[in-house]
């Protein structure tokens, strides 16, 4: 069959979609990948949905990956394709399909309501054979406007099977103000990220969380399969992708791993990938691990190979808010001590330790946000936060709380709610511009002893209680001002 594949994530690496085309295409099917690659403008304009028509009218079918965030990008294309190309069969997949497939389906003429390496390409076979597919496994359809879910398959397991993602730049084109043809340059300008801003590559070696954050579409697959399994490939699989992808990306400067938990390899299988990792690929390289996985022995096995930056959630300060409302099992404690384990060697490594916070949680109070905040003023002076609103995304608990509690209304097409944020919007309080203030402060001053002694100020309560005779207002102001600030600082830093 020929099938047109869109990627809707802003980011051009280590997206599922990659994987599905390769799938496809090993099954020798013809795959065209289009990627709109961007944060802004949200919606394509009528010059590049039109522009599309030339790949459109050649194809047999349409899949598009769909992420919450974006997920009025992807309902605009399929009413386009609905409206120009009636008959067209468009199939959506993605993190927003697992974590709410009856949201999904209103749309889409299908949908993959859990992993897709088998499901798609028995989809595929069956749709090009004439047979019927309305009970593939794994998939969702709409029947008499109802939606029939069909059973759902063991999690896959052999990773080592799946072929290699397809950066085949042939078949691949960028929709930005036009259709353009995918090429190394137009890549390469497009993988320059935070923190470090060289072109990076993200991989993903592994699947499952150990954790069932109330916040994150991992809990659908503890839903779905009644645990979320951790599958890992073999390291001799891992190099000899890397080693096959970095000859076609040979201007890649840094590689990220975007395993939910990177520690959770035993340490026989860390000095495995260490050893074969430093011999045949040599790149810098980051991982996110869990604290509750954390072991100083697995960090030390990992810093001779080239690891450079680790990245940890914490998402609050307040014991109270990570396990009643995040449903986090990571006491405040052991974190914290996986900080100052991982912090030890910022300056005989250069490692770096990367954080992540949420914030503007209408479930907080401000004594629960200045706890974060507290948390933030005790970290060594070398940690970088990640800082990010809180999002509802469909089908998470969180946000089912939020709809029954009367905080957020339920999705609809016509309001094309979007997900994503970053100004304050429940918590418009004097704390949560400090958490805000101090990302800030922490990123643009060397002057770190008189940074941290000024937080320590701003913190009193005494100036607590004043604040809360400004209007709220001012400091949601205030924080979309320092947001933009920091994010300008980002962005000047990648063009240097």
């Amino acid at each position: 069959m020929r099938i047109t594949l869109f990627n809707l994530s802003p980011f051009l690496s280590s997206d599922g979609s990659r994987l599905i085309a390769a799938i496809l295409k090993r099954a020798n099917h013809k795959v065209t990948s289009i990627y709109v690659a961007r944060l802004e403008p949200l919606y394509c304009s009528t010059v590049e949905l039109e522009s599309l028509d030339s790949i459109l009218k050649q194809s047999d079918l349409v899949m598009i990956g769909v992420y919450s965030t974006y997920v009025s990008r992807a309902i605009q294309l399929t009413e386009f394709i609905h409206s120009r190309y009636p008959g067209l069969k468009v199939i959506w997949g993605g993190p927003h399909c697992i974590s709410a497939p009856e949201l999904s389906i209103r749309y889409a003429d299908g949908v993959c309501f859990s992993e897709g390496d088998e499901a798609v390409l028995e989809l595929v076979c069956r749709m090009e054979s004439g047979a019927d597919y309305l009970n593939t496994p794994n998939m969702a359809f709409k029947i008499d406007e109802a939606m029939f879910q069909n059973k759902v398959l063991k999690p896959f397991c052999d990773l080592d099977s799946l072929p290699y993602y397809d950066y085949e730049f042939a078949d691949q084109y960028l929709l930005d103000k036009t259709l353009l043809a995918m090429d190394r340059e137009k890549f390469r300008q497009r993988i320059s990220l935070y923190p470090y801003n060289k072109p990076t590559l993200y991989v993903l070696t592994a699947r499952g969380c150990p954790h069932n954050c109330s916040y994150c579409n991992n809990c659908r697959y503890t839903a779905l399969f009644g645990h979320n399994p951790i599958r890992i490939q073999s390291a001799d699989r891992i190099m000899d992708e890397l080693e096959c992808t970095l000859e076609r990306l040979d201007f890649v400067e840094f590689l990220g791993f975007g395993d939910d938990d990177f520690f959770a390899r035993s340490i026989e299988e860390l000095e495995d990938f260490a050893g074969k990792y430093k011999h045949r690929i040599g790149l810098p390289f980051g991982i996110a691990v869990s604290a509750n996985s954390f072991q100083k022995k697995k960090l030390e096995v990992l810093l001779d190979s080239g690891l450079k930056i680790i990245q940890m959630g914490v998402q609050s300060g307040s014991e109270t808010v990570l396990k009643e409302v995040f449903h986090r099992k990571i006491k405040l404690s052991k974190t914290r001590e996986a900080v100052d384990q991982i912090a030890f060697y910022h300056e005989r490594y250069n490692l770096d330790l990367l954080l992540d916070f949420i914030i503007d949680n209408p479930y907080e109070s401000q004594d629960d946000i200045i706890k974060t905040y507290n948390y933030i003023l005790n970290l060594p002076p070398s940690v970088m936060l990640n800082i990010f609103f809180l999002s509802f995304f469909p089908g998470t608990p969180i946000y089912e709380r939020a709809l029954k509690d009367g905080i957020i209304e339920p999705f609809t097409g016509e309001s094309f709610r979007r997900y994503g944020r970053n100004s304050m919007k429940y918590q418009k309080n004097y704390e949560t511009f400090l958490i805000i203030f101090s990302r800030y402060l922490r990123s643009n001053s060397k002057r770190k002893k008189i940074v941290m002694a000024l937080m320590r100020a701003l913190g009193i309560r005494p100036l607590r209680v004043l604040s809360s005779i400004l209007p709220p207002s001012l400091y949601a102001s205030l924080g979309k001002s320092m947001q933009i600030k920091t994010h300008t600082k980002m962005k000047n830093t990648a063009k240097a």
